[in-house]
């Protein structure tokens, strides 16, 4: 369930051996270690920075060249029991699951189980025009099928324990109308890839998770690798929290991998995801031919569970996750063996930005570091035009009260919250990860937009 695009590394080999060479006739000292132990606390300052803003709490695994340069772990596994996060932490990766399950109909391909040419109705005969949609269109995310997670009674269901058969999942999106005829638009869409789902268990007559335990976890030796995080008994479990800080830890429920599924229901280790990365890159799993399919950019730059981004010259193969209390970013770039993994188990829609930060500077590419929000001053006048009563679709209400030259939120009848302007329409909340922006346009309703996490509320002034 990504929520990051939210994700390149290149021919640094050439500049650093040059670099090497060059300080090896100056010096007597040993020029690669001296260079990449100056990388490693680069590396640690960007993760820091990041983490200084609330937006990294988990572990980090770049992998460079025949070696693991960097392993390392911040923050809390379980900040109630004061459990540090460590390099074997286990943590929800979101849909990243995507590309497993994608990789599994692309051996299922090579297998001449299926085509990716071939209709979905080939397999579920009954889906509406399931004789127009492939599963070409399904892996990437051109399909036009319907976002399950925009159905209220589904998304209700995400935090809960409750269990419900394929059928009834189907039926949160098999009816309703595509969005768009199939291959002529990109819409990620987590719908398509529980049909890919479907599509597997009926060709291998094995669940979705056993097949892929043996199609990809057992080759590749992926023992911390599963998929109901819920039942998960392990001393390296982590919490998962909406907002993580030195004053403030916030919880969150587990999501139903039940229901998240074959979109986004495995969890993993750094250490096993790196296993996942050599198998790719040495064609394990599938072969060469079939990898380069798998990753070419179709509409938008998604291939087959796959983003393939452009950044410095070099095409990033990579793909991340986001569900609340845990966020994950993947990206390699199998001819320069390097692989970025990051791990988290806060929300945070920055990690992407972390790893491209980290790209940048193994790259050798100018990079800035984030900073804190900080509180601009704005005049009353400005701030007097903000208040009001705002009406949310539940019909609940939304307060913005002017008290002594600041404003304040407050959400139906409860405690007021101070708000601090970030500019003009934008303001956030002091140790929190909300962020409340004011669009007031001629003509129009004016409307109040509060974020949290991955939850937006849109509300119009009374």
């Amino acid at each position: 369930m990504r929520q990051f695009h939210i994700l390149t590394l290149g021919c640094l080999f050439y500049l650093f051996s040059t670099f090497c060479s060059t300080l090896e006739a100056q010096s007597q000292t040993n020029p690669n270690s001296f260079n990449q132990e100056k990388k490693k606390q680069e590396i640690d300052s960007i993760i820091k920075a990041f983490e200084g803003i609330n937006k990294f709490n988990g572990t980090a695994l770049i992998h460079y060249q025949n070696k693991n340069i960097f392993e390392r772990s911040y923050g809390w596994q379980d900040a109630e029991k004061k459990i540090p996060n460590q390099d074997k932490s286990v943590y929800q990766i979101a849909s990243l699951t995507k590309s497993f399950t994608a990789l599994v109909i692309v051996k299922l391909s090579e297998e001449g189980k299926l085509s990716f040419k071939d209709p979905i109705s080939k397999f579920i005969p009954d889906y509406p025009r399931g004789n127009e949609i492939t599963i070409e269109h399904l892996l990437t995310h051109t399909s036009g099928v319907y976002e399950i997670l925009r159905n209220k009674e589904f998304f209700s269901m995400l935090p809960t324990g409750k269990s419900i058969t394929k059928d009834q999942e189907l039926s949160f999106f098999k009816n309703e109308l595509l969005d768009f005829e199939p291959g002529t638009q990109f819409s990620y869409t987590n719908s398509g890839y529980i049909l890919l789902g479907v599509i597997i268990e009926k060709i291998t007559g094995l669940s979705y998770e056993d097949a892929v335990r043996k199609i990809i976890l057992n080759p590749l030796k992926m023992t911390h690798t599963g998929f109901n995080y819920r039942a998960l008994k392990s001393p390296y479990k982590t919490v998962p929290y909406s907002y993580i800080s030195k004053t403030k830890q916030e919880k969150t429920q587990v999501w139903n991998s039940t229901l998240t599924g074959p979109a986004g229901q495995i969890y993993s280790t750094v250490e096993d995801l790196y296993n996942y990365y050599s198998g790719l890159r040495d064609y394990k799993i599938v072969s060469k031919e079939a990898f380069k399919k798998a990753t070419t950019p179709y509409l938008s730059g998604y291939g087959y569970g796959w983003f393939i981004d452009d950044l410095y010259g070099k095409r990033l193969i990579n793909h991340g996750g986001n569900i609340e209390g845990s966020t994950s970013y993947f990206a390699m770039l199998p001819e320069d063996d390097l692989c970025i993994i990051l791990l988290n188990n806060i929300t945070s829609k920055k990690l992407e930005k972390a790893g491209n930060t980290i790209l940048a500077a193994l790259l050798g590419q100018p990079y800035t570091l984030p900073q804190p929000k900080k509180e601009t001053t704005l005049s009353a006048d400005i701030l007097k035009k903000y208040i009001g009563d705002y009406e949310l679709s539940d019909n609940s209400l939304i307060h913005i009260l002017y008290e002594n030259g600041q404003l304040f939120i407050q959400n139906n009848k409860d405690p007021k919250v101070r708000m601090l302007a970030e500019k003009e329409d934008v303001f956030f909340l002091q140790d929190d990860d909300t962020e409340i922006s004011f669009t007031f346009k001629k003509g129009e309703k004016d409307v109040i937009t509060i974020k949290k996490g991955l939850s937006s509320k849109t509300a119009e002034r009374l």
